[in-house]
């Protein structure tokens, strides 16, 4: 029966009008026939009725664009729609469009393309009817002009999904949509890493040398334990070490002692590496995270940003930014310590694309040390950003994944502590609930489209 849809779609379309592809499966996707200014095959969509945006198809070139006109109070908002019966054997489904801003309208604030998915019929007895939502990210092209090109694995049990083209909330502007596709595609390539967190230092009353020797055996464990990436703790330069003050630990990266073992161990075990290193630059000293490929090359260097009073005291100088660092398993950030108790930190690395953040913490003292590890959970359910955490005072080292779950927990247990986390594109879209439905969880697809940054101007502020 299934298959039976999918041929009649195909076939209607061409009767509609236009070219359908072979594998197309809209009717009219290139919008050549309408009834009253409405895509024949689409549904319009128009919110409040008495802010209605004015739309119908005009023809720029060659193209043939769906344009919404917005009212000048912003409030306007009003979407196209269509859905899409599929058949048994498509694992995955590629969407595309391009999007048009004018007047004012900007791709990123004014225009969304959303994708929900059902089964038919509905067995589901939760709302809404659609069983998962989720709001592809797609490349702006400059200021006006954006392109989604996306595939994404159809959810188990899904046979239905509906494309909407979404404008809104642009004063006196103008969206327009042209050239939708929903093609079946190849499902993504797997993307597992598997992440290793280190509990401990060296032991109290270590030489330098002793601590360079415990740090390079982690490493060499980690990558024993098959670990893409390892992240040890908060100075480890410093912990541990007898008769050492902080800045007398600061070394240069690279160059210093602690940094080059660790480079040569990240070559040797081919590993990323990021450890805590208290670090001097010229005649300033930092609280730094460096970040070693698997050649033992030195990918980037972090510094620490948000200083407590005690690191303030001892003369260090906070850092000023938030990289993101490209690796060869996915994009990196690094907090350290105090950092990830300031939810800015942790949203600019997720805005940043990071995938992954190493955190080399020395404790958490927060609300009498009962927050650990829940505040690392929620900078990462909240930003999309896999955890990898090396602590000290709760010896609760611990691998959290993008959707704030603990993995794996050292549980006082000192040693190398390893996870395997799903990177792999719109993996969570076969969360199912036990009323059928999917909770959608994942901040680049769902949360990150419904952000309204330009309310967030006090942020800016003291």
């Amino acid at each position: 029966m299934r298959w039976l849809l999918l041929t009649m779609a195909v076939a209607t379309a061409a009767l509609i009008g236009g070219i359908a592809m072979a594998d197309e499966l809209l009717l009219n996707a290139d919008f050549a026939k309408t009834t009253d200014g409405v895509p024949d095959g689409w549904e319009m969509h128009l919110g409040n009725p008495r802010v209605a945006p004015r739309h119908g198809v005009v023809e720029r070139g060659d193209t043939r664009w769906l344009q919404f006109v917005m009212e000048k109070n912003g409030a306007s908002m009003g979407y196209l729609a269509q859905h899409v019966m599929l058949a048994e054997d498509i694992e995955a489904l590629r969407f595309r469009v391009d999007i048009r801003c004018d007047g004012g309208a900007e791709p990123l604030a004014h225009s969304v393309v959303r994708i929900f998915w059902d089964d038919e019929p509905k067995v589901h007895t939760g709302w809404p009817r659609w069983i998962y939502r989720h709001f592809p990210h797609y490349t702006q092209v400059d200021g006006r002009t954006a392109h989604l090109d996306v595939t994404i694995p159809v959810p188990k049990g899904a046979n239905r999904v509906r494309m909407d083209l979404m404008a809104r909330w642009a004063p006196g502007g103008a969206v327009s949509f042209a050239n939708p596709s929903i093609e079946p595609a190849s499902a993504p390539e797997p993307r597992v890493v598997r992440l290793a967190a280190v509990q401990g230092h060296a032991p109290g009353g270590s030489t330098l040398q002793d601590a360079i020797a415990w740090a390079t055996e982690q490493v060499r464990i980690a990558a024993e334990k098959g670990a893409d990436l390892v992240c040890l703790g908060e100075g480890i330069n410093y912990a541990g070490i007898a008769d050492l003050e902080p800045l007398e630990a600061c070394e240069p990266i690279p160059g210093g002692p602690m940094a080059e073992a660790l480079a040569r161990a990240a070559d040797e075990h081919d590993i990323i590496v990021c450890a805590g290193l208290y670090e001097i630059d010229g005649k300033i000293c930092y609280n730094s995270a460096p970040l070693w490929g698997r050649d033992g090359e030195l990918i980037g260097v972090y510094r620490k940003v948000h200083l407590p009073s005690p690191e303030v005291e001892w003369g260090f100088t906070p850092g000023d930014s938030y990289p993101v660092f490209e690796t060869s398993i996915g994009r990196v950030g690094v907090q350290i310590c105090y950092d990830v108790a300031f939810s800015e930190g942790a949203r600019a690395l997720g805005l940043g694309g990071a995938e992954i953040c190493c955190l080399p913490i020395w404790g958490s003292g927060r609300a009498d040390n009962t927050t650990w590890p829940h505040g690392a959970r929620m900078q990462a359910v909240n930003n999309g950003m896999a955890y990898v955490c090396a602590i000290y005072s709760q010896r609760e080292s611990c691998v959290i994944d993008q959707h704030g779950i603990v993995l794996v927990s050292a549980g006082g247990e000192d040693g190398v502590h390893v996870a395997d986390v799903d990177l792999t594109p719109y993996a969570d879209l076969n969360n199912w609930q036990e009323d059928g439905s999917i909770t959608a969880r994942d901040f680049r697809g769902v949360w990150r489209r419904e952000r309204m940054p330009q309310t967030y101007g006090p942020l800016l502020k003291w």
